[in-house]
């Protein structure tokens, strides 16, 4: 008996040699195209993202008398989420009293120092310095807010109760931002949160240098909303109904505050 192995050979002709040459090509181009949008990724993602800081405050803070000065102590985290470096050159903090019937409903505030309050007056203070955030890093530090006005009696805070914060951070624009700057950079927005004082006593506060500790009613911490950037802000600002529908919307939801209302000036309390 014998065996035949194989049969004829057939030589491909032109048509089979094009169409399994097309499948080939086309298998080629998606896996490069799909290493090169990782690639591009990657490369926004560690270089080209703008910075974006985001504020972390804990649920608790500490509330100190330094003299004739309101001061308090606050544990900030700052994280930037972006690639590249976001710079804080300062903090301010507004204080709102929310009882009725105080004496001063508002103050302004400074970063001024660095650490926990002293309980001595000899020790030395770290003053507070513009502050360089890497790309994905993080800065975790007590600050201490000091008054900004030199009429500082009498206090923003003169018995236990509710109290409105409003942080912001003051941040470095660059003067010449590049296309990527220009359309996609957010900034942090105002972080506001509120705190309770249980009591005051003014003998642990003056004589004694101690602190009180203001907790929120949830034992949450507060965290900072980022603003949109240009370009979603673009696309939004062309979606806007006109101008009369706007200002009916207003009437419709109870705004009634003035348009040319204006805002205190920034040295000032609200009295």
């Amino acid at each position: 008996m014998s065996f035949k192995i194989g049969g004829p050979r057939r030589e491909p002709d032109a048509g089979s040699i094009v169409e399994h040459g097309s499948h080939g090509g086309l298998f080629a181009t998606i896996l490069s195209a799909l290493a090169l949008g990782i690639s591009g990724l990657s490369y926004y993602e560690s270089t080209l993202r703008t910075a974006e800081l985001s504020v972390y405050v804990p649920p608790m803070i500490h509330y100190a008398r330094d003299d004739d000065s309101d001061v308090f102590n606050v544990p900030i985290t700052i994280a930037n989420d972006g690639a590249r470096t976001g710079t804080v050159l300062a903090m301010e903090l507004i204080v709102e009293n929310l009882r009725a019937d105080a004496l001063k409903n508002s103050a302004r505030f400074y970063s001024a120092f660095l650490g926990d309050f002293p309980k001595d007056q000899k020790d030395p203070n770290r003053s507070f310095a513009p502050l360089s955030i890497p790309g994905h890093g993080t800065f975790t530090e007590t600050i201490r807010f000091y008054p900004m006005s030199l009429n500082t009696r009498p206090f923003v805070v003169d018995d236990k109760g509710d109290y409105r914060f409003t942080l912001k951070l003051i941040t470095v624009k660059p003067e010449r931002p590049d296309l990527v700057e220009q359309a996609l950079r957010t900034d942090p927005q105002p972080l506001v949160f509120q705190m309770k004082l249980p009591f005051i006593s003014f003998q642990h506060l003056e004589f004694r240098r101690g602190t009180i500790a203001m907790t929120n009613t949830n034992w949450q911490p507060a965290v900072s909303k980022n603003t949109e950037p240009a370009i979603s802000s673009r696309g939004a600002s062309e979606q806007e109904p006109p101008a009369g529908d706007s200002a009916g919307d207003a009437g419709a939801t109870g705004d009634t505050t003035p348009p040319d209302a204006a805002a205190p000036p920034a040295g000032e309390e609200t009295k």
